[in-house]
């Protein structure tokens, strides 16, 4: 008799922790294994200067800052820049605010996997400058995921910053 109640004990026992551990997989949140490719902007073919950006270039300390540009791909997380260096804000707690920030005009940036932060900006110079191209809503809603950019990368007194066809950015999927 002792060996039956042992038995039906472990038995029921088992049960019990196969229905706990049921109960806890139907409750437990959902994982992918592959987050999916990241976010398009820019490409090997557009990453060059457009004429009004050499244009612009009026000095030659302005013509040697573009000859230090290069076509250049940068793969990270989106971030708004602002917050990221105010107050370290970064990842999917912070796509509200973020989309908001670069909403109402605060620049956007790739966080690399090292830590190194790249400020996007649209290359065409005189389409920038009067406003002709507008990026906004496109970079606010790809904050916090990861994106691979490909324009041309300038670096001057230790900032970074990538400029891409805003063309590309706007057709971005």
């Amino acid at each position: 008799m002792k060996r039956h109640a042992a038995v039906t004990l472990t038995f029921l026992s088992v049960l019990v922790l196969l229905s706990t551990l049921i109960v806890l997989a139907a409750d437990a949140p959902e994982k992918t294994t592959d987050a999916g490719a990241p976010a398009m902007l820019g490409s090997k073919d557009s990453a060059k200067w457009t004429d009004t950006t050499t244009k612009a270039a009026g000095t030659p300390e302005q013509k040697a800052v573009l000859s230090s540009g290069k076509a250049t791909t940068i793969t990270g997380e989106l971030v708004e820049v602002s917050c990221y260096l105010q107050l370290g804000k970064k990842g999917e707690a912070h796509i509200p605010c973020g989309r908001d920030c670069i909403k109402h005009g605060q620049p956007a940036g790739i966080l690399d996997k090292k830590g190194k932060l790249t400020v996007l900006f649209v290359e065409e110079h005189d389409p920038r400058r009067m406003g002709e191209i507008d990026i906004k809503d496109k970079l606010a809603d790809l904050v916090a995921k990861q994106v691979t950019a490909t324009g041309m990368l300038t670096q001057k007194d230790g900032y970074a910053a990538l400029y891409v066809s805003g063309g590309n950015i706007s057709a971005a999927k």
